[in-house]
Protein backbone atom coordinates (compact mmCIF):
# COMPACT_ATOMS: atom_id res chain seq x y z
CA UNK A 1 0.00 0.00 0.00
CA UNK A 2 0.90 3.37 -1.26
CA UNK A 3 1.43 5.83 1.60
CA UNK A 4 2.62 9.86 1.07
CA UNK A 5 5.69 9.54 3.45
CA UNK A 6 6.97 6.37 1.12
CA UNK A 7 6.21 7.18 -2.11
CA UNK A 8 5.44 4.50 -4.71
CA UNK A 9 6.95 5.20 -8.03
CA UNK A 10 4.89 3.01 -10.00
CA UNK A 11 1.17 4.97 -8.58
CA UNK A 12 -0.30 6.84 -11.50
CA UNK A 13 -1.00 10.42 -12.06
CA UNK A 14 -3.98 11.99 -11.66
CA UNK A 15 -3.42 15.64 -11.33
CA UNK A 16 -6.45 18.34 -10.71
CA UNK A 17 -6.81 21.53 -8.57
CA UNK A 18 -8.48 22.01 -5.95
CA UNK A 19 -9.70 25.69 -3.91
CA UNK A 20 -8.56 26.90 -0.22
CA UNK A 21 -10.37 29.57 1.15
CA UNK A 22 -8.10 31.36 3.97
CA UNK A 23 -9.10 34.97 5.14
CA UNK A 24 -11.05 36.13 2.39
CA UNK A 25 -7.98 35.41 -0.11
CA UNK A 26 -9.12 31.85 -2.58
CA UNK A 27 -5.59 29.99 -3.05
CA UNK A 28 -5.63 27.00 -5.93
CA UNK A 29 -3.34 24.04 -5.65
CA UNK A 30 -2.07 21.03 -7.72
CA UNK A 31 -2.99 18.04 -6.15
CA UNK A 32 -2.46 14.21 -7.37
CA UNK A 33 -2.52 10.65 -6.24
CA UNK A 34 0.06 9.64 -3.76
CA UNK A 35 0.26 13.08 -1.39
CA UNK A 36 -1.39 13.90 1.84
CA UNK A 37 -4.90 15.28 1.94
CA UNK A 38 -5.39 15.41 -2.13
CA UNK A 39 -8.87 16.54 -2.56
CA UNK A 40 -9.11 19.36 -0.17
CA UNK A 41 -7.02 21.00 2.59
CA UNK A 42 -7.11 18.78 6.02
CA UNK A 43 -8.58 20.78 8.62
CA UNK A 44 -5.46 20.25 10.75
CA UNK A 45 -3.27 22.55 8.29
CA UNK A 46 -6.50 25.00 8.18
CA UNK A 47 -6.22 24.98 12.55
CA UNK A 48 -2.40 25.56 12.05
CA UNK A 49 -2.34 28.77 9.74
CA UNK A 50 -5.40 30.00 11.72
CA UNK A 51 -3.28 30.04 15.02
CA UNK A 52 -0.08 31.03 13.85
CA UNK A 53 0.33 34.33 15.06
CA UNK A 54 3.59 35.96 14.47
CA UNK A 55 5.28 39.10 13.17
CA UNK A 56 8.36 40.23 11.64
CA UNK A 57 9.39 36.74 10.01
CA UNK A 58 12.37 36.97 7.49
CA UNK A 59 13.07 33.08 7.48
CA UNK A 60 10.05 30.51 7.39
CA UNK A 61 10.27 26.38 7.23
CA UNK A 62 7.63 24.36 6.20
CA UNK A 63 8.80 20.57 7.37
CA UNK A 64 6.51 17.68 5.32
CA UNK A 65 5.43 20.68 2.82
CA UNK A 66 3.64 18.03 0.97
CA UNK A 67 1.85 19.84 -2.07
CA UNK A 68 2.72 23.59 -0.53
CA UNK A 69 -0.26 24.69 1.35
CA UNK A 70 1.45 25.47 4.33
CA UNK A 71 4.34 27.13 2.64
CA UNK A 72 2.12 29.38 -0.24
CA UNK A 73 -0.26 30.31 2.86
CA UNK A 74 2.69 31.63 5.09
CA UNK A 75 4.46 33.64 1.83
CA UNK A 76 0.86 35.08 1.33
CA UNK A 77 0.92 36.62 4.77
CA UNK A 78 4.70 37.25 5.45
CA UNK A 79 5.76 37.67 2.00
CA UNK A 80 9.19 39.72 2.50
CA UNK A 81 9.99 36.06 4.50
CA UNK A 82 12.10 33.98 2.70
CA UNK A 83 10.27 30.20 2.05
CA UNK A 84 11.70 26.82 2.04
CA UNK A 85 10.01 23.69 1.79
CA UNK A 86 11.22 20.25 2.56
CA UNK A 87 9.38 17.14 2.01
CA UNK A 88 10.53 13.02 1.40
CA UNK A 89 7.95 12.39 -1.45
CA UNK A 90 8.92 13.37 -4.84
CA UNK A 91 5.91 13.89 -6.28
CA UNK A 92 4.58 16.39 -3.33
CA UNK A 93 7.75 18.29 -4.20
CA UNK A 94 7.32 18.72 -8.07
CA UNK A 95 3.53 19.92 -7.12
CA UNK A 96 4.72 22.39 -4.07
CA UNK A 97 6.98 23.65 -6.89
CA UNK A 98 4.27 24.39 -9.53
CA UNK A 99 1.95 25.85 -6.90
CA UNK A 100 5.11 28.45 -5.35
CA UNK A 101 6.03 28.80 -9.10
CA UNK A 102 4.59 32.25 -8.99
CA UNK A 103 6.53 33.31 -5.82
CA UNK A 104 9.43 34.40 -5.53
CA UNK A 105 12.45 33.89 -2.33
CA UNK A 106 10.75 30.06 -2.38
CA UNK A 107 13.45 26.43 -2.04
CA UNK A 108 11.71 23.39 -2.38
CA UNK A 109 13.81 20.28 -1.55
CA UNK A 110 13.21 16.69 -1.48
CA UNK A 111 14.87 15.60 0.94
CA UNK A 112 14.21 13.75 4.56
CA UNK A 113 16.79 16.49 6.43
CA UNK A 114 15.96 20.31 6.96
CA UNK A 115 18.13 22.01 4.54
CA UNK A 116 20.13 24.87 6.40
CA UNK A 117 19.54 26.83 9.50
CA UNK A 118 18.73 30.62 10.69
CA UNK A 119 14.43 29.86 10.57
CA UNK A 120 12.96 32.06 13.00
CA UNK A 121 9.77 29.97 12.40
CA UNK A 122 8.97 26.48 11.82
CA UNK A 123 5.54 24.61 10.73
CA UNK A 124 5.28 20.94 10.36
CA UNK A 125 1.97 19.10 10.16
CA UNK A 126 3.76 15.39 10.84
CA UNK A 127 3.25 12.72 9.04
CA UNK A 128 1.93 10.46 12.23
CA UNK A 129 2.03 6.78 9.85
CA UNK A 130 6.06 7.30 9.80
CA UNK A 131 5.89 6.22 13.29
CA UNK A 132 7.62 8.63 16.54
CA UNK A 133 11.52 8.11 15.55
CA UNK A 134 10.71 9.41 11.98
CA UNK A 135 8.29 12.89 13.78
CA UNK A 136 11.09 12.93 16.53
CA UNK A 137 13.85 13.26 14.28
CA UNK A 138 11.89 15.72 12.23
CA UNK A 139 10.77 18.10 16.30
CA UNK A 140 14.83 17.49 16.71
CA UNK A 141 15.83 18.80 13.18
CA UNK A 142 13.57 21.95 13.52
CA UNK A 143 14.81 22.85 16.84
CA UNK A 144 18.77 23.06 15.72
CA UNK A 145 17.56 25.31 13.02
CA UNK A 146 15.57 27.75 14.06
CA UNK A 147 17.70 30.84 15.52
CA UNK A 148 17.27 32.15 19.60
CA UNK A 149 13.37 32.94 20.18
CA UNK A 150 12.63 31.25 17.35
CA UNK A 151 9.39 29.44 17.10
CA UNK A 152 7.78 25.40 15.83
CA UNK A 153 3.72 25.54 15.43
CA UNK A 154 3.00 21.99 15.31
CA UNK A 155 -0.34 20.79 14.50
CA UNK A 156 -1.45 16.87 16.12
CA UNK A 157 -4.09 15.02 16.45
CA UNK A 158 -5.35 14.36 19.93
CA UNK A 159 -6.01 10.56 19.27
CA UNK A 160 -2.38 10.40 17.76
CA UNK A 161 0.60 11.53 19.15
CA UNK A 162 -0.50 14.72 21.39
CA UNK A 163 0.84 13.68 24.42
CA UNK A 164 3.95 12.27 23.23
CA UNK A 165 4.19 15.12 21.05
CA UNK A 166 4.10 17.82 23.79
CA UNK A 167 6.47 15.39 26.01
CA UNK A 168 9.13 15.09 23.38
CA UNK A 169 9.24 18.87 22.55
CA UNK A 170 9.34 19.86 26.23
CA UNK A 171 12.52 17.92 26.21
CA UNK A 172 14.09 20.67 23.96
CA UNK A 173 11.88 23.67 23.93
CA UNK A 174 12.16 26.35 26.57
CA UNK A 175 8.62 26.81 26.01
CA UNK A 176 5.53 24.58 24.79
CA UNK A 177 1.93 25.74 24.99
CA UNK A 178 -1.09 24.63 23.16
CA UNK A 179 -2.58 27.58 21.16
CA UNK A 180 -5.37 26.20 19.41
CA UNK A 181 -7.78 23.02 19.53
CA UNK A 182 -10.80 21.59 17.20
CA UNK A 183 -11.92 18.60 15.55
CA UNK A 184 -9.78 16.65 17.01
CA UNK A 185 -6.67 18.72 16.73
CA UNK A 186 -4.08 20.18 18.76
CA UNK A 187 -2.08 23.12 17.67
CA UNK A 188 1.05 23.45 19.53
CA UNK A 189 3.93 26.60 19.76
CA UNK A 190 7.36 25.70 20.43
CA UNK A 191 9.76 28.94 21.22
CA UNK A 192 13.40 28.44 21.13
CA UNK A 193 15.22 30.66 23.71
Amino acid sequence: MSHYYAYDDQLKSLEKTIAYNFKGHTFMFKTDLGVFSKDRVDDGSDLLLHAIDEHDLSNILDIGCGYGVLGCVLKHLYPKASMTMVDINPRAVELAKKNTSHLSDVAVFESSQVPGEGYDLAVINPPIRAGKQVIFSLYQQAYDALVPNGVLYVVISKRHGAPSTVTFLKTMFDDVKRVDKAKGYDVYKAIKY
